[in-house]
């Protein structure tokens, strides 16, 4: 028998892996994330060791309400402020004397009209040569940036936090 035969190494214990989830939840009704935690361990004759460790952050309700309720504010902002700059090309056009046989300039009528249809006739608009003061495209202007205002708080209102109720049965 040689001498190597005579030292074998000890069995080795097998290793056991497993796998740990831990959700983390501020429970004070804060507007923090919640926080997941994932751990793989490894046991062994040396006890337990950490192989890979990962704490993702979950956005809490409040705070993907609140990214949604941005979100729309910023679609309502976006479409409101296409539609204001459409008409303010429109006053401008106009001011100057824009020709209406350019297909650029009639294109920007056509597509601004509806826009401007609700207020025409309000004040009288005023010529002087070609140019043309058309008091419709500022008021129109005007009520759009209200009412895509209006929206956006509407949007703040119906996204907010509900608040506890604070009053008590006496």
């Amino acid at each position: 028998m040689t001498e190597h035969d005579n030292h074998r190494a000890p069995a080795r214990e097998p290793e056991r892996r497993e796998v740990r989830r831990e959700t983390v939840v501020d429970t004070t009704g804060a507007a923090v994330p919640e926080v997941d935690v994932y751990q793989e361990r490894v046991s062994g004759p040396t006890g337990d060791q950490v192989v890979r460790s990962e704490h993702i952050s979950v956005p809490s309700e409040a705070t993907r309400r609140a990214a949604e309720a941005a979100r729309i504010k910023q679609v309502i902002y976006f479409i409101f402020g296409v539609i204001n700059a459409l008409l303010a090309l429109r006053f401008v056009l106009l001011l100057l004397g824009a020709n209406e046989a350019s297909p650029f300039v009639s294109f920007i009528y056509t597509l601004s009209q509806p826009f401007t249809a609700p207020f025409q006739g309000i004040f009288n608009e005023p010529t002087f040569g070609g140019s043309v003061v058309e008091w419709a495209s500022l008021v129109a202007i005007i009520v759009y940036m209200l009412i895509s205002y209006g929206l956006a708080r509407l949007v703040e209102l119906m996204y907010a936090p509900a608040r506890p109720d604070t009053t008590r049965n006496m």
